[in-house]
């Protein structure tokens, strides 16, 4: 079984996992409404917050999994100090890392055919 960490960014393919970290957040820390190319799962180790996905509010708190499709809008508020792990699905070819604004960036299948209309 192989072992990684969050710098390497390396994973087996079976593995279904294209990248993970420990986030600690504050109390009143906010993560905007953002979206990403590939599905996103965050555990609950310790904390409590409020998210929203796709207009739906979630409380959140320890042991607590949100689990959030590629292209769903989400957010976060922290209520309570919270350790996190986060995880992202298969990012597919050409998937953008990172958080992604509606209105700024495009969705996946749109940025697809500008990008193959650029080349």
């Amino acid at each position: 079984m192989p072992k990684t960490d969050p710098k390497e960014g390396e994973f087996p393919a079976w593995s279904e996992v294209s990248k993970y970290g420990i986030n600690t957040l504050q109390p009143g820390d906010r993560v905007k409404l953002h979206f990403h190319d590939s599905n996103e799962f965050w555990i609950i180790i310790r904390g409590r917050g409020i998210a929203t996905s796709e207009n739906i509010e979630y409380e959140l708190g320890p042991g607590d999994m949100l689990m959030t499709k590629a292209g769903d809008e989400h957010s976060l508020t922290v209520t309570e100090e919270m350790v996190a792990v986060y995880f992202y699905g298969i990012m597919p070819s050409g998937g953008r890392f990172g958080y992604l604004y509606r209105g700024i960036d495009p969705d996946f299948t749109e940025w697809k055919k500008q990008q193959k209309a650029e080349n």
